[in-house]
Formats: C-alpha cells, sequence, structure tokens
C-alpha cells in the first residue's frame, strides 16, 4: 500500500511538471538567467524539451544559454587609468596607484553555437523576427559586422515574402510588423554608420534596404548623408529636396536641408526652412530652428 501511495505522488509530481505552460516555462527560465542559476537553467531547459520537444522556441532558448556561457569576466589589474570601464584606484606593494576593472570576453565556439542555433531556428522557423534580431546583435556584439549586414539583407528579403506577418517570442503575433522592422533596421544602421570602419558597409546596407522599400523616407535621408559625406553638397541637397517632396512634414528632412543651405551660406533659403521647421512642433528641433534662426537674423 505504501509503495503504490509513493507512486501515485510520483505520478502527480510528473503531471504538474508536465503542466507548466510555455509562458510559465518562459518567465522561470528568465529567473534563472537573472540568478545566474545554472542548474536550475538546466532543468527547466530539460523539462521544456520533454513537454514541447518540438517548440521553436528551444531555438532562442539555447541561443541565450550559449551566449550566456560566451560571457566570460576577466579582473584586470593595470597602471594604466581605463578609459570606458568602471575601476577601482588602489596602491601595489610599492605605494604606486594601480586600477582594477573587469572586462568581458567571449567565447568564440560558445558563440558560434549560438550563431548557428538561431541559423537553424531561422531555417525552421524564418518568420520569427526575434530569431534574426537576436542574431544580428550578436553578429554585432561579436563585430562580425559584414555578417551583420548579410542576414539582415535576408531579414529584408523574407519581409516581403510574408507581407511583414511576423512572430516573436512565444510566436505572439507582432502588431504593425512593418513599422516593428523598419525601427528596428534604421538603430542597426545607426550602429554601423557610427563604427569607425563602417561607412562601406553601412551603405550597401542602405542600398539594401531600399531596393526593397524605395520610398522608405529614413533611408532615403540616410543616402543622402552618404553623399554630404563624401563632400558632394549639391547632390545631398538635392535628395534632401526629393525627400521633401514625399514628406513635407519631415522634421528631420526639413532640418537637413535647412543645414545645407546654411553650410553654403545661402541665408534666404536657410531661414525660409528652419522657419518650416519651427512650425513643425518638434520638441527636438524647434529649440534647434531658434537658435539657428536667431543666429542667422544677427
Amino acid at each position: 500500500m505504501k509503495k503504490a501511495f509513493l507512486l501515485a505522488v510520483a505520478a502527480l509530481f510528473c503531471t504538474v511538471a508536465l503542466s507548466q505552460t510555455r509562458q510559465e516555462l518562459y518567465d522561470s527560465l528568465a529567473q534563472s538567467f537573472q540568478d545566474k542559476d545554472s542548474a536550475q537553467t538546466a532543468k527547466i531547459i530539460a523539462d521544456w524539451e520533454k513537454i514541447y520537444p518540438k517548440d521553436a522556441e528551444l531555438f532562442s532558448v539555447y541561443a541565450n544559454l550559449y551566449y550566456s556561457k560566451a560571457m566570460k569576466e576577466v579582473v584586470i589589474i593595470s597602471k594604466e587609468m581605463p578609459e570606458d570601464e568602471e575601476y577601482f584606484v588602489g596602491k601595489d606593494s610599492l605605494g604606486n596607484e594601480i586600477y582594477m576593472y573587469s572586462i568581458i570576453e567571449l567565447d568564440d565556439e560558445m558563440v558560434d553555437k549560438a550563431v548557428s542555433k538561431l541559423e537553424e531556428g531561422i531555417s525552421k522557423f524564418p518568420d520569427r523576427l526575434d530569431f534574426r534580431f537576436g542574431l544580428a546583435h550578436i553578429l554585432y556584439e561579436v563585430e562580425r559586422h559584414q555578417e551583420m549586414v548579410n542576414s539582415i539583407g535576408k531579414t529584408v528579403e523574407r519581409s516581403k515574402e510574408n507581407g511583414n506577418k511576423w512572430t516573436w517570442t512565444l510566436d505572439v503575433e507582432v502588431d504593425d510588423g512593418e513599422g516593428v522592422l523598419m525601427e528596428t533596421l534604421q538603430g542597426y544602421f545607426q550602429d554601423l554608420y557610427n563604427q569607425p570602419d563602417g561607412t562601406p558597409l553601412a551603405e550597401s546596407y542602405v542600398n539594401k534596404v531600399l531596393q526593397y522599400y524605395p520610398q522608405s523616407i529614413e533611408f532615403l535621408n540616410d543616402k543622402a548623408i552618404f553623399a554630404y559625406d563624401r563632400g558632394d553638397m549639391d547632390e545631398a541637397l538635392n535628395q534632401f529636396l526629393k525627400i521633401h517632396e514625399m514628406a513635407p512634414d519631415d522634421a528631420v528632412v526639413i532640418n537637413n536641408i535647412a543645414y545645407m543651405y546654411q553650410q553654403k551660406k545661402d541665408k534666404a533659403n536657410a531661414l525660409k526652412f528652419y522657419r518650416l521647421l519651427e512650425k513643425t512642433g518638434d520638441e527636438y528641433y524647434v529649440p534647434l530652428a531658434k537658435k539657428a534662426i536667431a543666429e542667422l537674423e544677427k
């Protein structure tokens, strides 16, 4: 009788474990990552595989696991003050000032496993946008920028195939798929553009997006910036003016036109567009417009 009771209890616990929803597993896993509880993380993943063995989420789960394992904190003690890291100041045995700080080093093998897992997930579930953004993020962080651009190019191609019908974590449908995609793509552009050697990659990236979204005001604006960077101010201004015709109320474009005219010493047109910028009511650009107008009217 006692043995039968124990079996019944074991069956009960098994039923409870197997009744966990994907959301419950996800929340528990997120907490285990936050707590850095590797044993609990392993248990949750094992439970997940038993309950939902073909779940798309497992690709994201394993990618996060591998990437977290890739990050190793290394303590540095140096006589040189670090430029970016927070640090502690101490003294060595001779009384000299030393600096102690930590940096994160990445294990290439674990990074490759995370990348591979996301690529596999994308191949099987091509409309999971979080897989695609996760892959781009990792590739950017490990400075594999060309691979990042290539992966985003495939995402843009897929956006036209699926009509921007994307899903996210736990297969939740993304509201305004195109808006989310384009906003994130613009953020990636800024990341690439701000890299010391990022301009050629950023330009090829912009051209790829415009191949599929030729009316994108943000990316047309980016393209005009490249002309300005090359010193071709007339071409940049012409492009900005064309974009302005497409989007007459866009404050970013109006500001760029005003600035171009100001650089060209065309005071009348600079004032015209700064006054137009002032009328947009944009909380960021209106103060800039007022300041520029005051300077030009001196």
